[in-house]
């Protein structure tokens, strides 16, 4: 019998944005202890990656970290993996941003650890037919995917490779496949081992493996997390307390007469490919079910995630034409003595500086983990977004800065739904207005402190909150004091979170209006049950004319209408351009209606509303403030108006369980309108239908 090949691809990862005691916290359970115990077991060879986010920060607190990984690469033992530096899903960028994350990371791993790596960690796995081409121009030649992406193909897969028992499909060797004639290889990771490894006895695995001896050599690929070594819960004390890791690391080295370890790179270089396949678009099957069997869907499920992606692409592309245009920009700068500098936010820069200074940012701002939802936190992180939100807004300043863009009001499909929003951009600030979308402001984003206000999420419905609405919570499987994998655990942070679960028929944004029979109740407002009072929701606008730049009041204005059961509504937007303040007046002209609702929600977290939801009658002002982000907001209300706030709070899987998470506050103006008498704005006129005004404007000032 021959030998058995075991081909091991550990991927460490924090993404940007995360809490510096995370960081901290995954050093000491897992990245530290893993290189000691592999320290300590020469004859175990495997690949490693170390996303640029957390390389970025071992550079600057654990430098005696990489000196270790450089001793291991010396004797041959670790071979580093490549990837797009900030850990981008690859196929969801644009080429030329693929070219350019990879290429970072190929500089950063020569600098630090004098090596030119060939194998790329594929993120999250997710796969689309032309990645095959970005990584042969890129200069990778293999990487890895999970075997169950390969199920497609298997008619046309070597028989004696395929092994299916236990409930899983494994996929041994490697396999070429190519996009438009550029060619890569392909390993099958086998979600068997994912499983597996740690969480069960070190002799099951070994045993599993000895099975796999063919008439010819054999190679099986694991490819998997370094957190769960350690980081993930229980881990920690079973890996490294009681020795799981050290077993595993012995046995290898035990079992070397039949079973192999080595690193990818040698692999490729020794054993020829097992034929060819061709893959559908695709990722893990866990990441499959959570996107409904395609990552962009995230963005159809999420249209907070599609709002940062839109703009991602958007810079992205905009900085594609300042590289081109980099020596007219320099010219123009010249002419207008800046001296080929270009300011942003008082500091000066070349055109190149700036380019370069912004295609950073753009590229931390495509960092996986804030886009989507699983396991982990994700998407439902606000820090994680917020990070991401502030590398945007910086990377577009410096795009309108080289552009030489001063305050503007366009048209833009800024969502990518095919239809315009309208975008305004001051010095201070950036909104995007969207008509469709109840005439409300989708996105206020200050340059200053590079804050999107507007960055919430609206509470929806996941599949894991029926079992928390059954209490069926689990508790952690397995005997004794084995941890469970994190795919096979659903337990509760606090009790009485089914309670907690209330979702939203609409997306949290700005100046959403409502008309309503009656006065909700604060506890109706806070659990999202007040529907069945409304006569209509928020619904399409039509720009109006006589909109656009206001040179009397130095801003802009921008000016909407619809018409609902014969009542017409208008809302006209001032933004002035020299202080960040927003305005809305909105006019209803007709009968019938009792009561008028604007709603506004705020990303900011002030301390004295994340409690229990309050209410204040006759409020003409609000005021909310985050030290942290140094910023407060304060609200003018005219007439006054029945004021609610209320937290808006989710509930949201994470690797230590369901946890309430909180996303901004929502306040709500209500007004009583009593046509029978005097009009409350003092508007109506005789010979018309009456009419109502009410005014809200937001000021930002600095802390």
């Amino acid at each position: 019998m021959s030998d058995v090949t075991l081909l091991m691809a550990i991927h460490c990862h924090q993404p940007i944005g995360n809490f510096g005691f995370v960081f901290e916290e995954a050093y000491a359970k897992a990245y530290d202890p893993f290189l000691r115990v592999l320290e300590r077991h020469p004859r175990v060879r495997l690949a490693l990656h170390y996303s640029g986010c957390l390389l970025d920060w071992l550079i600057t607190h654990q430098p005696a970290f990489l000196r270790r990984v450089r001793a291991l690469i010396r004797r041959g033992q670790v071979e580093l993996l490549a990837s797009g530096y900030y850990e981008p899903i690859l196929p969801l960028i644009p080429e030329a941003d693929r070219q350019g994350q990879i290429a970072l990371m190929r500089a950063a791993l020569r600098a630090q650890f004098r090596v030119n790596p060939s194998g790329l960690w594929l993120t999250e796995r997710v796969w689309e037919p032309e990645v095959p081409a970005t990584l042969a121009q890129a200069g990778m030649a293999y990487t890895m995917v999970d075997a169950n992406q390969f199920f497609p193909a298997r008619p046309w897969l070597p028989r004696t490779l395929q092994i299916e028992e236990d409930g899983f499909w494994d996929l041994l060797g490697s396999y070429t496949t190519d996009y438009a004639g550029a060619s890569i290889r392909l390993f099958p990771g086998s979600k068997r081992l994912r499983y597996w490894l740690p969480f069960q006895p070190v002799e099951q695995t070994i045993e599993f493996l000895r099975r796999l001896r063919r008439d010819r050599p054999v190679a099986i690929t694991f490819a998997d997390d370094g957190e769960k070594f350690g980081l993930w819960p229980k881990t920690s004390q079973w890996v490294y307390d009681e020795g799981w890791l050290e077993q595993w690391f012995s046995a290898l080295e035990r079992e070397r007469e039949w079973l192999v370890t080595t690193t990818f790179q040698e692999y490729v270089r020794q054993a020829a490919p097992d034929g060819s396949a061709y893959l559908p678009c695709g990722s893990y099957d866990e990441m499959l079910e959570w996107s409904g069997g395609q990552f962009r869907n995230f963005f159809t499920k999420y249209p907070e995630a599609n709002a940062m992606y839109q703009k991602m692409l958007s810079i992205s592309r905009r900085l594609c034409e300042c590289t081109v245009n980099s020596e007219q920009l320099t010219v123009r700068a010249q002419q207008e003595k800046r001296k080929k500098k270009v300011p942003v936010n008082g500091k000066r820069f070349t055109v190149n500086q700036a380019l370069s200074l912004a295609r950073r940012h753009l590229y931390m701002a495509q960092c996986n983990c804030a886009y989507w939802h699983g396991v982990f936190g994700g998407l439902y992180l606000s820090h994680l977004r917020r990070a991401i939100q502030a590398h945007l807004i910086a990377a577009e300043q410096l795009t309108d800065q080289l552009v030489g863009q001063g305050p503007s009001m366009t048209s833009v499909d800024a969502d990518g739904d095919g239809r315009d929003e309208v975008q305004v951009k001051t010095a201070a600030m950036r909104l995007l207005i969207d008509p469709d979308e109840g005439g409300a402001v989708t996105e206020w984003s200050l340059s200053g402190p590079q804050l999107n206000l507007l960055d919430t999420l609206s509470r929806r419905e996941e599949p894991y909150h029926e079992t928390l609405k059954a209490a069926r919570l689990n508790v952690a499987a397995g005997g004794g004091d084995v941890p469970s994998s994190i795919h096979d655990i659903l337990g509760a942070k606090e009790a009485g979170l089914g309670s907690r679960l209330v979702y939203d028929d609409h997306r949290r944004s700005l100046f959403l209006d409502y008309a309503l029979q009656s006065m909700p109740t604060l506890q109706e407002v806070a659990c999202a049950s007040w529907g069945e009072r409304r006569l209509w929701s928020s619904g399409p606008y039509q720009r109006r004319r006589g909109g656009g730049e206001d040179v009397r009041s130095r801003g802009f204005r921008v000016m909407l209408s619809r018409q609902v059961d014969g009542r017409i509504i208008r809302k006209r937007f001032r933004i002035s351009v020299d202080q960040p303040t927003l305005e809305c007046d909105y006019e209803l002209e007709g009968r019938g209606v009792p009561v008028i609702g604007l709603e506004c929600n705020l990303a900011l977290r002030d301390e004295r509303y994340l409690g229990t939801p309050q209410q204040q009658p006759h409020a003409r002002e609000a005021v909310i403030r985050e030290p942290a982000a140094g910023v407060s907001l304060t609200l003018l209300i005219d007439p006054p108006a029945e004021l609610m706030y209320c937290p808006i709070e989710t509930v949201s899987e994470s690797e230590g369980g369901l946890e309430r998470t909180y996303q901004g506050l929502s306040l709500m103006c209500f007004w009583i309108l009593d046509h029978g008498h005097a009009d409350p704005g003092g508007l109506a006129e005789p010979d018309r239908m009456p009419r109502w005004r009410g005014r809200l404007q937001w000021t930002v000032e600095a802390l």
